[in-house]
């Protein structure tokens, strides 16, 4: 590896650190999916185990400019959303149109009416690097 390649990347890992540490994001990421209560959600919710494989897909809506879709990628479904905090600092992270990795921590509310599930998300972007449009996906 050449002496610049080294420091090109190195000074990129800094700042991408730094602007994690500002953002005070620490990768792996535990959070919730909001946006569950619909029967579709539900029913893709109903179909999840823990350890399923996710997708984190920034799609901006109207009046929804930092929203963030959480994909199951066995099913090929949308589960629900982030909440919008977590979501804009993401986009402030990674940038617009970003597709970053995930999995099912754990399902919620298996004796209640309404399930959920926890999430834990990390920085990377290996599990559907080769997809470029999701527009295929279901759900939404």
């Amino acid at each position: 590896m050449c002496i610049f390649t080294y420091l090109q990347k190195s000074i990129s890992t800094f700042l991408y650190r730094r602007k994690c540490k500002r953002l005070n994001l620490a990768f792996p990421l535990f959070c919730k999916v909001h946006g569950v209560k619909n029967a579709d959600r539900q029913g893709a919710i109903t179909q999840s185990q823990s350890g399923d494989r996710l997708q984190l897909v920034h799609v901006p809506k109207e009046n929804y400019p930092h929203n963030v879709f959480v994909y199951s990628i066995p099913l090929n479904r949308v589960l629900g959303y982030l909440d919008k905090r977590l979501s804009e600092k993401l986009v402030k992270l990674f940038k617009k149109g970003f597709c970053i990795d995930g999995v099912i921590e754990n399902i919620t509310g298996e004796n209640h009416a309404v399930r959920g599930c926890n999430l834990r998300v990390f920085d990377t972007c290996t599990m559907m690097s080769e997809v470029q449009d999701f527009s295929h996906l279901r759900g939404e």
